[in-house]
């Protein structure tokens, strides 16, 4: 399979990158593109104008909203939403589909969400799936981080997966976004981090993913 296989940054495809040069049976690139929605958009968009691929990985670390996804935790993005792509007014943020300003099922969204069709096509080995928010400003503080709880019942937090979705469902290209828990969303202390156990994990679920997809008959049809 011709596999894409992009991040946010270097650090989150440093470790995958060396693990997978035993690999033999997979064409794999690899795509840096920046960190946050715009720099992920146009990175994937000019990728894919000079490349065919038959699987897209987005990988990287993420926040969780629930203490029940430990941390060093690995899982499997089921959904995204664009989660600060709206109008605030003094008590309350409304979102462009609330506001009708945009068609909560105008292709590819569905319900206001962008949704991953590919999860049961792919043998998994029983990653845990979970509803991904996507945000400009990462949230640290306690009175935003219980309006995004409130309002969109997400369990982690990335500042790409919506940009990675809604760019791959447009272009009709499988893929993926997996991800590795690093931290507790809550107001800002990085020692309470581990970013190096999140890495290490991430790392070894995409090897064991791909090197497992080798030995599967995978039909997908775009």
């Amino acid at each position: 399979m011709n596999i894409l296989i992009t991040s946010a940054t270097t650090l989150e495809l440093q470790h995958i990158r060396e693990k997978l040069k035993s690999l033999q049976n997979h064409n794999i690139d690899f795509c840096t593109t920046g960190i946050g929605c715009t720099f992920t958009t146009y990175a994937l968009a000019k990728k894919l104008h000079n490349a065919n691929f038959d699987l897209i990985l987005n990988i990287g670390i993420a926040g969780s909203f629930v203490n029940h996804i430990t941390i060093g935790t690995t899982v499997v993005v089921e959904s995204e939403i664009f989660g600060n792509l709206g109008i605030t007014y003094p008590h309350k943020f409304s979102t462009l589909f609330d506001e009708k300003l945009m068609n909560e099922n105008a292709e590819p969204f569905t319900c206001g969400k962008l949704l991953c069709p590919y999860l049961k096509i792919f043998d998994l080995k029983n990653i845990q799936s979970v509803c991904g928010i996507t945000v400009d400003t990462t949230s640290g503080e306690q009175n935003q981080i219980e309006k995004i709880k409130t309002m969109f019942n997400a369990d982690i937090e990335t500042m790409e997966g919506a940009a990675f979705f809604y760019v791959c469902l447009s272009e009709k290209i499988p893929f993926l976004e997996i991800r590795t828990i690093s931290n507790y969303i809550e107001p800002r202390d990085k020692s309470k981090w581990d970013i190096a156990l999140a890495l290490n994990n991430l790392a070894n679920t995409v090897f064991d993913f791909l090197n497992n997809l080798q030995s599967q008959q995978i039909k997908i049809i775009k």
